[in-house]
């Protein structure tokens, strides 16, 4: 059933998949503070909520997100303390990033500044031949405003490439934006909306309990030492052999069945 966020942002759950469209094509869903509020509220409730399984953000036909509109910015204050600037730090704007479920951007069309930072913290990232992306920061005076292009985006595609994008601010194509590894698959425009619809099943059939946990360690790898990330590990391993989960995925695989999983 289709929910009407705000005049621009709908949002739609049908068999376990959370659907979170942007529909403002004349100014190439560009997001106002009302539009990324709605967007922000919509993921955190669909992360909480346990009949949804993945989400899928996207834009309506021939667009995802430019980006922040600019005639909506915020002017920042001269005497303005960074250290008071807690929205920045907090996790406010990480909210694709801490989703505890998957997400699949489903990208068509060009892909700009809060927009694609948006995308960077998506799990997955799939787009037409129509898409292009550009972090254009530093070609208006900044670096990423939420911090995605500078601390995953290495991560996704590796320093030297995330340094060419962020350095130049260019715009590369679809095409490109695969072979360097920011786009799991280009496909047909026709074919988005299903291949979107088809992975976010995909990636989420498994055991909820366990798939949050794994997505947690994931997420962590980079940033804590091996024995670090080991003791965390085992603690989540020790977590999921205690789980209801665990004990379906074994009778299911003894009996020949597929696993009925409740995420417990």
């Amino acid at each position: 059933m289709r929910e009407q966020l705000t005049e621009h942002v709908h949002h739609d759950v049908t068999d376990g998949i959370a659907t979170i469209t942007l529909d403002r094509p004349g100014r190439r869903n560009a997001l106002t503070y009302e539009m990324l509020d709605a967007v922000r509220e919509a993921v955190l409730r669909d992360g909480a909520d346990p009949e949804v399984e993945a989400i899928v953000f996207a834009g309506v036909p021939g667009s995802f997100c430019a980006g922040t509109d600019l005639t909506a910015l915020h002017e920042v204050a001269a005497d303005a303390d960074p250290l008071e600037r807690t929205s920045h730090t907090d996790g406010t704007q990480w909210f694709w990033a801490d989703c505890p479920k998957p997400t699949i951007a489903a990208i068509d069309g060009p892909v700009a500044g809060f927009g694609v930072e948006m995308a960077t913290m998506c799990d997955f990232r799939i787009a037409t031949p129509r898409a292009r992306f550009s972090w254009v920061f530093v070609q208006r005076g900044l670096v990423p405003d939420a911090g995605a292009g500078t601390w995953l985006l290495p991560q996704i595609v590796g320093l030297q490439q995330a340094k060419r994008l962020l350095y130049t601010g260019e715009f590369i194509d679809a095409a490109e934006a695969e072979r360097i590894g920011f786009l799991l698959e280009v496909v047909p425009p026709v074919d988005l909306t299903g291949r979107a619809r088809e992975l976010a099943a995909q990636v989420s059939s498994g055991s909820p309990y366990a798939l949050t946990r794994v997505k947690a360690l994931l997420d962590s790898s980079y940033t804590k030492p091996r024995a670090q990330h080991l003791a965390d590990n085992v603690v989540a391993l020790t977590e999921c052999q205690q789980s209801e989960d665990h004990r379906e995925g074994v009778a299911a695989f003894l009996e020949k069945r597929p696993a009925v999983f409740r995420g417990r």
